[in-house]
């Protein structure tokens, strides 16, 4: 067991594939922003990213605090799991709480900075809250929302929703009809994530207190609702292509990459009848969900070039 210090013990408890996730998606909202005519200022997005990032740097330490008794149970931990540092360094419990309180504080007072001094709108200051909150509270008593059945769909709010917002709102200054084209896949592929970052554990959830559709309905459940919640987001885009065609961008090439999610789920839901290691599909998942968004930042930043 390998002891650590206080500051590198807390360092070692951010999970920097979330962190790059974050990034991406704030980018991505940003883009769509810029695509739809918004103009880019540096110390606009500097700002509204550094709320996006105290918030979720909050959510590193206080799912770990919360979880320390249920990660003492799980013999290893998976590759976009946390790094059990806490079961391993239990002195620094005081110091993860606290940590987590700072940066939760830190995102809403920069929210409140940013509205206060008229680079903000009010929504930046709501969705803050709101996704903060939805960060604590995950795992945090009373709600405990990963207890109550809603871990993926705080996940899903937040990844989904609340960061590519803030992302948006840094450009365009508000959320407007060309956001709403987005709201239901990206909040789709937020779930999605939260599916495929639960099922690795279904076995030491079973003896925990939390309630995740993989405890309930069990791991192939869980890979055949990703399978759904895929087909869904690619049948939207879809249905813009079909319907709305050409706005600033062409649906039917982001249907396209919407393509990638689903070929994983697919693959994902036909192995897991065949009892294949979840955690190896589930991986694949988020893979895809980073490269979806990777090929959409790719997409937007050549219109905004051209």
């Amino acid at each position: 067991m390998q002891k650590y210090g206080v500051t590198v013990g807390l360092l070692r408890m951010v999970r920097v594939h979330i962190v790059l996730g974050g990034a991406l998606a704030f980018t991505l909202g940003m883009l769509l922003a810029v695509a739809g005519g918004g103009a880019f200022d540096p110390f606009k997005a500097l700002l509204f990213y550094a709320v996006v990032f105290f918030g979720d740097l909050s959510t590193h330490y206080s799912n770990d605090y919360f979880d320390y008794n249920q990660d003492k149970q799980a013999q290893s931990s998976k590759f976009f799991s946390g790094k059990r540092i806490l079961v391993k360094n239990p002195n620094l419990l005081p110091s993860a709480r606290i940590t987590a309180l700072t940066c939760l504080s830190a995102s809403i007072l920069l929210a409140c900075l940013a509205v206060a001094i008229q680079a903000a709108p009010l929504e930046l200051l709501v969705i803050a809250v709101g996704a903060n909150l939805l960060g604590w509270f995950y795992s945090a008593k009373p709600l405990r929302l990963v207890s109550r059945g809603l871990g993926e769909v705080a996940i899903a709010l937040a990844a989904g929703f609340a960061i590519p917002a803030v992302g948006y709102l840094a450009v365009q200054g508000r959320l407007d009809a060309l956001f709403g084209y987005f709201v239901l896949p990206f909040v789709l592929y937020g779930f999605m994530l939260g599916l495929s970052l639960e099922a690795p554990d279904v076995d030491v959830d079973r003896k925990s207190d939390k309630r995740t559709v993989g405890v309930r309905w069990g791991e192939t459940a869980v890979h055949g609702l990703v399978l759904a919640v895929a087909l869904v987001a690619l049948a939207v885009f879809v249905l813009f292509a079909w319907q709305v065609g050409v706005v600033v961008f062409d649906f039917w090439v982001i249907a396209g990459f919407s393509a990638v999610p689903l070929a994983a789920a697919i693959a994902g839901a036909l192995y897991s009848r065949k009892k294949a290691n979840s955690n190896t599909f589930s991986t694949i998942n988020i893979l895809v969900l980073f490269a979806f968004n990777l090929l959409m930042v790719g997409y937007l930043a050549s219109l905004t070039l051209l």
